[in-house]
């Protein structure tokens, strides 16, 4: 009897077995697509650190928290004080246009002339700043007339614009799909408090006022050359408003501005060769701002989700927040070596299999560690997408079912939504189905959850 040569056939015995395990790995794989294609993953914004102030009272206390959480953690807050003149505003007793432009002109010496007589004051990281910004907000909830509250938005499925909260319409502005926005929420709370009229004046130590300007007229080039002579300057407060910047997740505010409104009056007496002029009352709006930035310590990623191919070589980027930035070490992990690797420059290497890796940057500053994440999957991104037919014509109540085929076809992430522009005419569900519902033309949209490639098919509806 002859021997069995297993030396002989050992290689093909080898390739048949990885064969049948790649076969088998890449139908379980295919199932497992299948199984989730066309599902869309419920959105759940991020819930803030405190809860949402709701209310006049609220609004106040959370104000007053988050200054207090400034002063206490000692972030690096800056303060500086502006006077601006709205020049479309200028106006002349003769309605003089000549003399409008000369005072147009003018507008940008007396902004400078003013805002030089303010001063600007700060606190480096970890430094007291209580020398110059208050503990408390300042007001109440009584002098509080009314409030813009900004913090969400709506983005479109479809085109991915952001449109503003107040916009929303049944039809996406920017590409007229319907039923394609998604409430979405920021991750900060932007707040604009209005106070009441009576609150305006009774508030002067926390809005800057335009100290100095009627001196700053006075010693105007065009006075000191004998062109006018000075007679009253009015200034009126018409409205002051309070602005908070604050992040949501953490409590950290980043913005705080107090501004003033005026209506001003300026009566002058011309003479020299303006003496036909005579009496003149120039009238202009002015505003004057006080300007808190906060600057928290930390690092931040260049991008925090991302895919990358197996043997590519690509890198993240941190960027710290701090007092010298270059002294600082970032140290790198990533949370399975086995699928993705990262150096101590942040440049990623993936093993041989896929899958998903959390890379993870984090720096000690003054006693504390501040970190960023990315989540980086590793596999075949998208490069596109297309749908197997480009134009469809069913009758009322028939279906057909659309493909979409990715580019490349080895695509790893094949999660794909389907929307249609009117579901009168043609629905479609999560796989691609597409039911006739009543006569007319639409079109139907397949839109790839990685990169967000979209193709589209007209469908005509006949009876």
């Amino acid at each position: 009897m002859k021997k069995f040569d297993w030396k002989k056939y050992i290689y093909k015995i080898v390739v048949v077995i990885l064969i049948v395990f790649f076969v088998g790995g890449v139908g379980l794989g295919a199932a497992n697509i299948l199984s989730i294609e066309g599902t869309k993953e419920l959105y759940e914004p991020e819930k803030p650190l405190s809860a949402f102030p709701d209310g006049n009272d609220a609004i106040v206390a959370y104000a007053d928290k988050v200054i207090a959480k400034a002063l206490s953690e000692k972030p690096k807050i800056e303060m500086s004080e502006s006077f601006s003149i709205d020049s479309d505003s200028i106006a002349n007793s003769w309605e003089n246009s000549k003399l409008n432009a000369a005072c147009v002109l003018s507008a940008g010496g007396i902004e400078s002339g003013v805002s030089d007589g303010y001063e600007e004051k700060s606190a480096d990281f970890s430094e007291d700043a209580s020398g110059f910004l208050e503990s408390t907000l300042g007001i109440t909830a009584a002098d509080i007339d009314s409030v813009d509250f900004n913090y969400r938005h709506y983005t479109c499925s479809m085109c991915r614009s952001n449109i503003n909260f107040e916009d929303y319409a049944e039809k996406c502005p920017e590409c007229g799909n319907e039923g394609t926005l998604e409430l979405r929420f920021g991750d900060n709370y932007e707040i604009t408090l209005h106070l009441k009229e009576g609150a305006v004046s009774a508030k002067d130590g926390l809005f800057p006022a335009a100290a100095g300007l009627e001196d700053v007229i006075k010693g105007d080039k065009t006075a000191s050359e004998g062109f006018f002579d000075f007679k009253k300057l009015e200034e009126k407060p018409e409205s002051a408003t309070v602005f908070i910047k604050v992040n949501r997740l953490t409590d950290k505010i980043e913005t705080l501005r107090y501004e003033k409104d005026y209506s001003n009056i300026l009566s002058l007496r011309f003479k020299g060769t303006c003496a036909h002029l005579e009496d003149t009352d120039i009238t202009f709006n002015s505003a004057c701002k006080k300007n808190y930035s906060f600057t928290w310590p930390g690092v931040s990623l260049n991008e925090h989700e991302r895919t990358v191919e197996l043997g590519s070589s690509e890198v993240l980027k941190a960027t710290l927040t701090c007092d010298d930035p270059v002294k600082y070490d970032v140290k790198w992990s990533s949370s399975d070596e086995n699928i993705l690797a990262v150096d101590e420059e942040g440049y990623l290497k993936t093993n041989k299999q896929f899958g998903d890796a959390v890379i993870t940057a984090e720096f000690e500053f003054k006693g504390k560690t501040y970190s960023d994440s990315c989540l980086v999957h590793v596999g075949v991104p998208a490069e596109g997408v297309d749908l197997s037919k480009g134009k469809l014509k069913l009758a009322e109540g028939g279906t057909y079912t659309l493909v979409a085929e990715f580019d490349p076809k080895d695509t790893t992430n094949t999660v794909c939504y389907w929307f249609s522009e009117d579901e009168n005419v043609a629905a479609v569900n999560e796989n691609g189905m597409v039911t006739a519902t009543g006569q007319g033309k639409t079109v139907v949209y397949v839109v790839t959850d990685d990169g967000n490639y979209y193709s589209s098919c007209k469908v005509e509806v006949t009876r």
